[in-house]
């Protein structure tokens, strides 16, 4: 029979023996599943771009605003009446001068046969008044006659003067209402809105039609005041206007700002090609500013937010031991300015310059990678 002393340290080499092939077996299995994680072909793709410095970035801006017609307004007539004529409907073309409506006549060409009677009395009163001043004055000078008489023809005939003058007047005003009876165009046209009928009574001032010039449109556009520069009385600009490009002429610059917006309005002319257009649409001006200023610019996709509180660059490190795989690590950048799809970046980044230039939310820091196909590797 074995003594324990001799089984003892057998069973201690069997058990170091069996711990040492598990050892083995296991830094094996590593090794092969290292190697598997490494082949390129079983690493994720990416997509990547090289940077390439720049020394100015082109920022376009773009300000809205309306179609309005310079020619237009609200006609309404001056003397009160009841409407007696219409001559236009809406959406009929005017011409300059052309009559829209006429109100009754009647009690003001009454009117202005009562003050033409009133007229000739006065003026056969003024006549006899001049008389009898001159009569007063050859009898003062005769010494038949006082200077208190004198003085109360003369004055007679100041009074009848002013009385006079006051008729004309009146008659002036008549005349004036009378040819305003007729409600005339005052350009070529279109009637937009009617707001009158024919046989209502209106009051001086009651509108009766709005008539708009669509040959005459202009564009009223919101600028910032920092581009007021940018533009003066006179420059040709590009507006779009439903999808179309239509040349303009700068007016000028309304002297206001608007309180809310804080925005200047610009006035622009269109061109012949803008008649095809209508008042109310919308209109913009598209403008392009070219920025001195250095830095890369990167697809705004590929920025990724940093916990600096900064941007960052996911940028690709080639591994020298191994063709066609990299390794991602982050860069931080200052996001300077910015297009639709661009952004204009500086940081610790060089020129050339791999990077992740889309679906970064796929890799992380420290990640292998490999590029994806069509790229070159290095």
């Amino acid at each position: 029979m074995v003594s324990s002393r001799v089984l003892a340290p057998l069973l201690v080499l069997s058990v170091l023996i069996v711990a040492a092939v598990i050892v083995v077996a296991a830094h094996s299995n590593s090794a092969a599943s290292a190697g598997e994680a490494t082949s390129p072909d079983a690493l994720p793709s990416v997509s990547s771009g090289v940077l390439e410095p720049v020394t100015e970035f082109e920022v376009p801006t773009t300000h809205t605003g309306v179609l309005r017609a310079r020619e237009s307004g609200t006609l309404s007539f001056e003397p009160s009446g009841r409407v007696a004529e219409i001559h236009v409907q809406e959406g009929e073309r005017v011409e300059q001068g052309q009559a829209l409506a006429v109100i009754d006549r009647r009690r003001l060409e009454g009117q202005q046969r009562e003050i033409e009677g009133e007229i000739e009395t006065a003026e056969a009163a003024l006549d006899l008044a001049r008389q009898e001043e001159r009569r007063q004055r050859d009898l003062k000078a005769d010494g038949a006659s006082t200077e208190r008489e004198l003085d109360q023809a003369e004055s007679e005939r100041r009074r009848l003067e002013g009385q006079l003058n006051s008729l004309t007047g009146r008659s002036a005003v008549i005349a004036a209402n009378l040819e305003d009876a007729v409600l005339r165009a005052p350009y070529d046209g279109v009637v937009v809105e009617r707001m009158i009928e024919r046989g209502a009574s209106v009051s001086a001032g009651t509108a009766a039609f709005r008539v708009m010039n669509p040959e005459t449109l202009e564009a009223r556009i919101g600028v910032p005041e920092r581009y007021v520069r940018d533009w003066s009385e006179g420059d040709r600009v590009q507006l779009r206007v439903a999808g179309e490009s239509v040349e303009g002429q700068v007016l000028q610059w309304l002297p206001e700002v608007d309180p809310q917006r804080r925005t200047r309005t610009l006035r622009v002319a269109l061109a012949e090609s803008g008649h095809g257009y209508a008042p109310g649409q919308m209109v913009r001006l598209e403008q392009v500013q070219r920025l001195e200023e250095p830095g890369f610019v990167v697809p705004e996709q590929a920025l990724t937010g940093s916990r600096s509180g900064l941007w960052a660059l996911l940028i690709l490190e080639p591994r020298p031991e191994q063709d066609d795989v990299w390794t991602v690590r982050r860069a931080d950048v200052e996001w300077l300015h910015s297009t639709s799809d661009q952004a204009l970046v500086r940081g610790t980044v060089e020129s050339g310059t791999r990077f992740v230039d889309r679906g970064v939310q796929r890799v992380v820091p420290g990640q292998r990678v490999r590029l994806s196909g069509g790229e070159d590797s290095r």
